[in-house]
């Protein structure tokens, strides 16, 4: 894969313990902004902001939303400062519009842990700017590939594309933390590479043929933007899988880069 250090990311959000709890996925966050080139601004689209239709923050300071209970008050009192810059915010609204996908500007919402979570670790300075983008309630694999081509020739002039959210979510399924994934979570984690890694999204836009799809996902939200962020990779773009470790035993922290083959 060719590399210009501004392709599309997969970043699993995990717990919100993340931004606290030291575990391999933290470190990996944690040494994954120092080696990538600075980029001008990020584009972030988190599951934790599902709405009707697409929606786009409105330039200015974004909140950080503490969208969690009973979890320690340190958690509470991190604040991930960012702003979203007019002249990104649009960028993003000419590029839906060249499309034909229709977005309205969003002023009421800000940076859910979905986005905060790991943005803090990866760029714990808050010093670069960055657009939120909802996941419209509608979308499925397609609709979100196609959302990602809309927007890829951002990484052409600096602006680095994330989605977060976990190719694995059962909160139901959750066990003692190191405990060992279970084969459902691995077969599904397994099948999807099978896709995301030879670029094939035919193979796995069709998620009910995947072996223990369900158990994986009660919901899907928490997959879908990976399809996203293979998208914002522009066509013929494949996946790399930069790290995987599993918490609490089924929850898969998942970390993907998208880009060309070199």
């Amino acid at each position: 894969m060719s590399a210009t250090g501004f392709e599309p990311l997969f970043l699993a959000h995990g717990s919100p313990m993340l931004a606290i709890a030291d575990s391999a996925a933290h470190r990996f966050l944690k040494e994954l902004g120092p080696s990538l080139p600075r980029p001008r601004a990020i584009v972030v689209l988190s599951p934790h902001w599902e709405t009707e239709g697409l929606r786009v923050s409105a330039p200015g300071p974004l909140r950080t939303i503490h969208d969690f209970g009973g979890f320690p008050r340190a958690l509470f009192e991190i604040q991930y400062p960012a702003s979203a810059p007019e002249d990104v915010t649009g960028e993003v609204m000419e590029k839906l519009s060249a499309a034909g996908i229709e977005a309205e500007i969003d002023p009421t919402w800000g940076l859910d842990h979905g986005a905060w979570v790991p943005l803090s670790l990866a760029y714990p300075q808050a010093d670069i700017p960055v657009v939120a983008l909802s996941l419209p309630l509608s979308y499925g694999p397609q609709e979100l590939l196609e959302l990602g081509e809309a927007l890829s020739g951002l990484q052409d002039s600096g602006v680095l594309i994330i989605a977060t959210g976990s190719t694995t979510h059962n909160l139901r399924q959750l066990m003692p933390q190191n405990s060992p994934a279970p084969e459902w979570a691995t077969a599904f984690d397994a099948w999807l590479d099978q896709g995301l890694l030879t670029g094939d999204a035919e193979r796995i836009t069709d998620l009910d043929a995947a072996p223990g799809y369900r158990m994986a996902h009660p919901r899907e939200e928490h997959l879908l933007p990976v399809f996203f962020a293979l998208g914002a990779g522009g066509k013929g773009a494949r996946g790399e899988l930069l790290h995987r470790t599993y918490e609490y035993g089924t929850l898969s922290m998942s970390y993907y880069r998208f880009g060309k083959a070199a």
